[in-house]
């Protein structure tokens, strides 16, 4: 085309539309040179920070990574009593290293609890952590489930006229959520702490922070969306997709969500893995499946090292075919959790 006036035509925008323009103008010319470097297109807006998180290594099939936490495992149920809403806030909620935990009493008396997170996957970088939940873990979770309503699981902008929860092969989504805040009770509580170790994240992190707790940040919002509590009945899935979203494009810190611990409730029904249809390998071009087993977490990230969105952390939840199918998600972003309404509400 005429080059000129092609710029004329843009200088003749309103000042942001042209901001916009040239924005994306260079995000396209970045795209090339790094496709041109790495293979893969650049699916982030440029430019965007590298996260700011620690990202475990998945250098080969079945490298494993040890992690201690001070969050043992429930071995008992706590009374209601002790089981009330946290109402805390800020430094209020640090537990010092020397301190017991919460609800100690109700734990198993190990000073720690192992983790290993063992690699399924190297491109995307998927995790396995055996045991992440306790069976009183699970139990308390399945308690607090039956004292919520779930509704149909709904997409951004998903025009959600068939209420019914009828299933649909149109939907992507077939399944019924709520969401369980880390306040619920202390047990929930305990979760996000282990994840948190899990992730190498300060569980500050993961809360509403206040008393200039990570004043850096600019904000004082929990970086973790609330627990996402999951059923699927039989013939309920969910397609491919990722967990990952697109900021305005005027957002300079472009924040997304970074990792994803997916956390499962029950086992022994059939069908309902969760697959990674586009994971990198040398033996076959069959997906990778992960089969449920409860208590069982599962580890993934939607970033790349670089800062880039990964595009092969694409996944999939297959329909149940007998039985069951129960999981909690629990979704952390980078830099910071901010969200259009209605961009991200999705189950795996």
């Amino acid at each position: 085309g005429d080059e000129d006036a092609s710029n004329k035509l843009v200088d003749s925008l309103p000042p942001n539309e042209r901001e916009l323009y040239l924005r994306m103008y260079k995000n396209r010319l970045f795209n090339e040179q790094y496709f041109e470097k790495t293979g893969r297109e650049y699916i982030s807006m440029y430019p965007r920070k590298k996260p700011s998180h620690k990202m475990w290594p998945a250098d080969f099939f079945g490298q494993e990574h040890w992690i201690m936490s001070k969050e043992t495992h429930f071995s008992q149920q706590p009374p209601e009593n002790e089981l009330e809403k946290i109402t805390t806030y800020g430094k209020a909620r640090v537990i010092p290293d020397d301190a017991p935990r919460l609800l100690s009493k109700y734990r198993t008396g190990d000073p720690m609890l192992n983790i290993t997170l063992k690699v399924l996957s190297c491109a995307p970088r998927v995790f396995e952590i055996k045991n992440f939940l306790s069976d009183v873990e699970l139990r308390h979770i399945h308690k607090l489930a039956a004292g919520f309503d779930l509704s149909l699981s709904l997409t951004g902008g998903f025009d959600d006229g068939d209420e019914d929860g009828s299933t649909d092969n149109r939907r992507t989504r077939t399944s019924f959520n709520t969401w369980v805040p880390r306040e619920t009770t202390p047990v929930v509580d305990a979760i996000y702490r282990r994840a948190a170790d899990v992730l190498r994240i300060d569980e500050a992190l993961l809360r509403y922070r206040g008393d200039g707790e990570h004043p850096d940040l600019g904000t004082e919002k929990s970086i973790a969306e609330s627990l996402q509590l999951v059923h699927y009945d039989e013939t309920q899935e969910y397609t491919a997709h990722h967990d990952f979203g697109y900021a305005r494009l005027q957002n300079n810190f472009q924040p997304a969500r970074f990792a994803t611990l997916l956390l499962y409730l029950n086992d022994g029904m059939e069908g309902g893995e969760t697959t990674f249809p586009r994971w990198v390998n040398a033996e076959t071009f069959h997906e990778l499946a992960v089969t449920p087993e409860a208590g069982k977490a599962v580890l993934f990230y939607s970033q790349l090292p670089d800062g880039n969105m990964d595009d092969l952390s694409q996944h999939a939840a297959l329909p149940v075919t007998k039985g069951e199918k129960w999981l909690m998600n629990l979704w952390v972003w980078d830099p910071i959790y901010e969200t259009m309404s209605g961009q991200y509400d999705d189950e795996d």
